[in-house]
């Protein structure tokens, strides 16, 4: 992926960056050791809150869940309203793609744990139990971070053409010096797959990690879900959600008083559905726009205002002003880009409505929607689900769940375009406006991220998207 030297570099920035773990965890601070060896320097490695920042947000602008205001749109060009626009380039010679960058140096802290723990000293900490914790977590971290990388800069997982679809590096040592080129999207799965399914196959990995940010098995199961979801393995999608499900299954009821709008990691602690708490603290699109994004009229139509999933997210409309999501301090928004209950439920769901069980998938929507609507909406509600709108049913649930969400829409958007009844263009208008600006064609590549010119100069191996 990188040059020796850069490998070098993103060690010691990594492990410089996890020192800052918060208190509220009450866990050990992390090690300033930049030269890990011991159990207990890998564990004080996962102990960063770091792991739990991502920078996915692109993803979601790329998305159809929001749009631009016209100030927007004329701003001065930048790469979150080029990647809006889906333009050719997204990126600016000397842009930094923080998505990738990032994204691969956690991987490299993952990558310096399963190297190095079979070698660890024998000392006091160094137990089955806590070595196998340890790599387990890694292994969970590793494949989290896969998972979205392939499906950030690769196709849609397709069976018939996933052995030569272009995904990521994959990069699984973290002492090589090579510049390896993209593995195939099939090869990229197989790996997070054999990660998850060695993580949770471990007697000592209990259902959830000592805190949210670290994971335990009912997330190792919940990511297997996923991923057979995105290869459209509908049945061993299934069969890991009820592993989750059976381990996990709380939803908490936005009516509650305990519901917390997301400001900071620590609102995530306490909140029964996070299985492993993930966030975004996005403070550059609001840097260029000096203001929060709007949601787009199709979002906004598909949550209607009863929702809590809208009204307690965004500031609402008013005569003057557009609805917009609720930034967390004047100055930045935090997305919640958690795996959870709700995820796993409606994972459950699709599997079953698409194998014809849709009782089964009904009674799952109907459990959500009763903690996520005001208590009167959800009294009112007259559904009749049947074979012929189940399905239909559960995506749009899988919609007004997830927006926002680390670029879980777009992936949906990306595999439901192999489906004729599913597919759709998005179009881009003037805010208010039939006036159009840019169209984005089902299966078109400009679904996928391209790669920064910097990531390519530093390992010109990696073949770019074609626009």
């Amino acid at each position: 992926m990188y040059k020796n030297a850069l490998f070098f570099l993103l060690v010691t920035c990594s492990l410089l960056a996890v020192q800052g773990c918060n208190k509220f965890l009450d866990i050990s601070p992390p090690t300033s050791n930049v030269n890990p060896t011991t159990v207990k320097d890998f564990q004080e490695m996962l102990n960063g809150d770091s792991l739990s920042k991502c920078h996915f947000f692109l993803l979601d602008v790329m998305s159809d869940d929001l749009q631009y205001s016209d100030a927007q749109t004329t701003t001065s060009s930048n790469y979150y309203l080029r990647g809006y626009l889906w333009g050719d380039p997204i990126w600016n010679p000397s842009d930094d793609d923080v998505m990738y960058n990032s994204t691969y140096s956690r991987i490299l802290q993952m990558n310096i744990i399963t190297d190095r723990i079979n070698a660890a000293p024998a000392d006091a900490y160094n137990t089955p139990e806590n070595k196998s914790l340890v790599l387990s977590q890694a292994l969970i971290n590793r494949a989290f971070y896969y998972l979205q990388l392939v499906n950030a800069y690769g196709s849609a997982y397709d069976p018939g053409t996933s052995l030569t679809d272009p995904g990521v590096p994959l990069v699984l040592s973290a002492s090589g010096n090579s510049l390896p080129p993209r593995a195939s999207v099939a090869r990229v799965y197989d790996q997070v797959i054999a990660d998850l399914k060695a993580a949770v196959n471990n007697p000592y990995l209990k259902s959830k990690g000592s805190d949210v940010i670290h994971p335990g098995k009912s997330s190792g199961y919940a990511l297997l879900a996923r991923a057979y979801l995105y290869q459209g393995d509908y049945v061993a999608a299934l069969n890991y959600a009820d592993s989750t499900l059976a381990l996990e299954s709380t939803v908490l009821n936005y009516n509650s008083s305990s519901y917390k709008n997301l400001t900071q990691l620590p609102d995530l602690v306490g909140n029964p559905e996070i299985l492993l708490g993930r966030i975004t603290v996005d403070l550059e699109f609001y840097a260029f726009n000096k203001a929060t994004v709007l949601p787009s009229t199709t979002l906004t139509s598909t949550l209607t205002t009863s929702d809590l999933r809208y009204s307690k997210r965004f500031v609402a409309p008013s005569r003057f002003q557009p609805a917009v999501y609720t930034a967390a301090s004047g100055n930045s928004m935090v997305l919640d880009n958690s795996i959870g209950v709700p995820e796993v439920m409606l994972i459950k769901a699709e599997c079953l409505a698409r194998m014809g069980s849709f009782a089964q998938a009904a009674a799952l929507i109907t459990t959500l929607r009763q903690n996520r609507l005001t208590t009167s909406a959800f009294a009112a509600e007259k559904r009749t689900y049947t074979a012929d709108n189940t399905l239909g049913y559960v995506l749009d649930e899988r919609r007004r769940e997830l927006y926002y969400h680390g670029g879980l829409r777009l992936f949906d958007l990306k595999r439901l375009n192999k489906e004729a009844a599913f597919k759709k263009d998005i179009t881009r208008t003037k805010y208010n406006s039939t006036i159009v600006l840019a169209t984005l064609p089902a299966g078109s590549g400009r679904y996928l991220v391209p790669f920064s010119p910097t990531v390519i100069a530093a390992n010109p191996n990696i073949t770019q998207n074609p626009r």
